[in-house]
């Protein structure tokens, strides 16, 4: 549509504004580059691989005219596959301006916004859309075109999201350990709305704090992130992402009372497709200054609920996480967070660990294991039960 055309052109013209701003004046700039090597413990039948490297680059470009109160961001990203070619990829994670007035804020581009609150299971978390192309662990998001207007009070702010624009998820290619386990047309996606992926969606959120407590409500309306998959309509043996429309409400709570962190995050959907209501709750506790204050030690525990009674479609159906969080106190800002999840259904287990440390004052050394325990039959993770990697 023509006004998308001319959103497109309002975004190349601010990137085109903050590069010129970085020229004429001293700008915060930060490029990172990557090098990821991947190790699979079990052998797999060709054309996926057992082992591989990769390369991602994310230049971020920042400036700030605190005259007009105006405050620029560019966060390209780009990441090159040794074997898998639909891995490689680009994106703009964030282009954007922020304006800011006495009580409110102006803000639009692309942009990234994470919402809620618990450590295994973000519910109510539903701007962006998941970028499954960077790993399964559903971190990594994608840039979402966004309009967004915030009013600030003493303690809270609402903000409403004008969302143009909707970014379709990509898959891992048969080079991929993580590939689907049936072939996907990507370009054959079918949409609900007759829009397409023009489709405009829209979303609210009240947030704040009153003593202890954080709070956030939330509402969206629009398209779903994450699809179904349904035969292909024009090609017999292939299945294509299917995306409805939906709404949805979400509640997210974090109560802190000295070293006990308890969360909470809530959501309920009604959709043509998919109807459900989804709950995360837990608790955190931090023993502080162990071992003569050489490190943090954090114990997580979190239970997840979902009315789907589906294990092959959802994850967190019925689950308990278990973990704990080593911050250590080193000069290198050493991190470690392990944990497992274990469906209370079939038993099945999936364990991580990711840790992370400096190692020269301009580099970091990031590991990260998960471990599929023994996987039942139907569970979400049994397409991936031999793929332990490293």
């Amino acid at each position: 549509p023509f006004w998308m055309k001319q959103y497109a052109v309002h975004c190349l013209g601010l990137a085109s504004l903050m590069l010129g701003c970085a020229s004429a004046v001293q700008a915060d700039t930060l490029v990172e580059l990557g090098v990821e090597g991947i190790v699979f413990t079990q052998p797999s039948a060709p054309p996926a691989r057992d082992q591989k490297l990769a390369i991602s680059l994310r230049p971020e470009f920042k400036q700030e005219l605190p005259e007009q109160n105006l405050y620029l961001t560019f966060e390209p990203f780009f990441r090159v596959d040794q074997y898998d070619e639909q891995r490689n990829h680009a994106d703009i994670r964030e282009l954007k301006a922020l304006k800011v007035f006495e009580n409110w804020e102006l803000e639009g581009g692309i942009g990234q916004f994470f919402w809620g609150v618990a450590e295994s299971n973000h519910l109510v978390d539903i701007i962006n859309q998941t970028d499954t192309l960077e790993g399964i662990d559903g971190e990594d998001k994608l840039g979402q075109p966004v309009l967004r207007a915030s009013r600030i009070f003493d303690q809270s702010t609402l903000s409403a999201f004008v969302l143009p624009g909707f970014r379709e998820r990509s898959w891992p290619g048969p080079a991929s350990r993580f590939a689907l386990p049936f072939p996907v047309d990507e370009d054959g996606a079918l949409f609900e709305s007759e829009d397409g992926s023009d489709h405009v969606d829209y979303a609210l959120r009240y947030s704040g704090y009153a003593g202890y407590l954080d709070y956030g409500l939330s509402w969206f309306k629009g398209t779903a992130r994450r699809p179904q998959f349904v035969p292909s309509p024009v090609e017999e043996g292939v299945m294509v992402p299917y995306y409805w429309q939906t709404e949805r409400i979400g509640l997210d709570l974090q109560l802190t009372v000295d070293a006990w962190l308890w969360k909470f995050e809530a959501v309920d959907q009604r959709a043509s497709e998919e109807d459900f209501t989804a709950a995360v709750g837990g608790v955190e506790y931090t023993f502080y200054n162990l071992h003569g204050g050489r490190y943090d030690l954090g114990v997580l525990a979190e239970y997840s609920y979902n009315s789907l009674d589906d294990p092959q479609l959802v994850f967190f159906q019925n689950d308990l996480f278990l973990g704990a969080r080593f911050g250590f106190t080193d000069a290198e800002s050493s991190e470690i967070l392990a944990g497992g999840f274990i469906d209370l259904d079939d038993q099945s287990q999936v364990f991580r660990v990711e840790a992370s440390r400096r190692v020269f004052e301009d580099a970091t050394l990031g590991l990260e294991a998960q471990i599929f325990g023994d996987i039942a039959p139907g569970n979400f993770n049994y397409p991936y039960r031999n793929n332990d990697f490293l």
